[in-house]
């Protein structure tokens, strides 16, 4: 023993050598550290990158950034919010919401409803299970998209916004 352990300068050598490294090193998992776990939720709403420098008749200014767009709740007005705050907004002058997405559930057989419930059961254990160990987030996900263009015969700034089933669109005038 005394022969073997002389080739390595002390016993953790030895024990580093021959013991398998974990993936884990630190017992900590991917999905229990901090930073994902008890992170704030980022916001759903989609975000904009304005490019260039936008100023209207009265001189305001939007500076190039990135910008989170929402839709007021009466969905006449478009607002541009950055870190929180409301930098600007503008008029809405089109809204749309698909209705496709809300099909009926067509009625099913007994052998087939029992199928479906018991498959809607399974997913939502490995959801839980998933969510425990922060690999997905509890809330669904929400498409969330918005552009903007330079319209040069009216001299306006055209802006898209989509979320979910809404889409809209609105001016920012020159």
């Amino acid at each position: 023993m005394g022969q073997l352990i002389a080739e390595f300068q002390t016993p953790l050598d030895f024990l580093e050598r021959h013991i398998p490294a974990t993936a884990y090193p630190a017992g900590v998992k991917d999905g229990d550290k901090g930073i994902n776990r008890y992170a704030p939720k980022s916001s759903d709403y989609p975000n904009l990158i304005i490019p260039e420098h936008i100023f209207d008749n009265d001189n305001n200014v939007i500076v190039p950034g990135y910008y989170q767009v929402k839709l007021s709740e009466d969905r006449q007005m478009l607002m541009l919010i950055q870190s929180e705050t409301l930098v600007a907004t503008f008029p809405v002058f089109k809204v749309e919401e698909d209705r496709e997405q809300e099909a009926t559930p067509q009625p099913m057989d007994n052998k087939s409803q029992r199928k479906f419930d018991r498959d809607k059961k399974k997913k939502a254990k490995e959801n839980e299970k998933l969510i425990k160990e922060g690999r997905i987030s509890a809330e669904p996900e929400i498409y969330a998209n918005a552009t903007i263009e330079y319209e040069k015969v009216g001299d306006y700034y055209l802006v898209k916004y989509e979320r979910g089933r809404i889409k809209a669109w609105g001016t920012i005038k020159n």
